[in-house]
């Protein structure tokens, strides 16, 4: 599993500044970098997802937080993306659907934060790694 992560994300990597380098001249200069940071946000969850992986296989221990963090990342570029487009559809019947998503997306990255917050400041239900005593 991490070697075909490892590989989805540097094809990702490789495909994405291959695509933002050659179709540079087709669109405005704003919408080509939105899709290039949409890409290598992609690539940072493809990465974080196997960080997560790694940390499993050497601890031996799922741990919630880094999952919770890929969530916050995917969230984040979704609201990029829903931002982006409701510059196109200011006034159209969409746009209302596109401020409905963008609230519920504002909502999810809140609760996955204060989820975050409250897995580091209280006592730990979840199993823990065990370390070795130096």
């Amino acid at each position: 599993v991490a070697l075909a992560l490892a590989a989805v994300g540097a094809a990702l990597f490789v495909y994405s500044i291959y695509d933002f380098i050659t179709h540079l001249s087709e669109a405005a200069f704003v919408s080509r970098v939105l899709e290039l940071l949409d890409s290598m946000l992609l690539v940072f969850i493809v990465a974080e997802l196997l960080h997560t992986v790694r940390a499993v296989i050497d601890e031996g221990v799922l741990i919630t937080e880094p999952f919770l963090i890929v969530g916050i990342v995917a969230v984040i570029r979704r609201l990029i993306i829903v931002s982006a487009e409701a510059t196109n559809l200011l006034g159209t019947e969409e746009f209302g659907d596109l401020m409905l998503e963008l609230g519920l997306l504002i909502g999810a990255a809140i609760g996955l934060g204060a989820t975050i917050f409250l897995l580091r400041h209280t006592e730990h239900s979840e199993p823990q790694p065990a370390h070795e005593p130096r």
